[in-house]
């Protein structure tokens, strides 16, 4: 489907959705490689998301809560988490009671891995791109990270 510039956005975020629901159908195969030969459990892979999003701010306290289980079960999983290299532990600079979580290079190798869709594009696939279209995909998937960044921003300021 072509679309002109003068199609208006309710039309092109339908467009998009179609996309995205394509674009994952076509990459699920290569989804579930990963999922499925991870050592860790649904609920570690959970924890781990949290700790990444809140970028070495997280603790055990806040992410029990956010989770809705004890301070004891999350003390575990992230306990495992640790023994396999994917979280460390750092004395909060503020209050030494605290103990904030950040995520390893393992940690953020095997998030990467679970999210990306891993629907790198295929260079027969990219060299049949206009290169006018080529520019205006690499600069709407530019504008969606500067979004993206503002809106991780916004949530670490408040």
């Amino acid at each position: 489907m072509t679309i002109s510039h003068d199609v208006d956005r309710t039309a092109l975020l339908h467009r998009l959705e179609q996309l995205h629901t394509a674009f994952d159908r076509r990459a699920l195969s290569t989804w579930t490689e990963p999922l499925l030969s991870t050592p860790l459990t649904m609920q570690q892979l959970k924890v781990l998301t949290l700790v990444a999003a809140e970028r070495d701010r997280a603790s055990g306290r806040d992410l029990a809560e956010t989770m809705g289980v004890s301070v004891a079960t999350m003390s575990g999983l992230v306990d495992r988490l640790a023994e396999h290299g994917m979280v460390h532990r750092t004395d909060d600079p503020d209050d030494r009671r605290v103990r904030r979580l950040g995520v390893t290079a393992a940690g953020t190798a095997t998030l990467r891995s679970l999210l990306s869709s891993h629907n790198t594009m295929p260079p027969p696939v990219l060299d049949r791109l206009a290169d006018d279209d080529l520019y205006a995909l690499v600069q709407g998937l530019s504008a969606l990270d500067q979004v993206l960044e503002d809106i991780s921003r916004d949530r670490a300021n408040t």
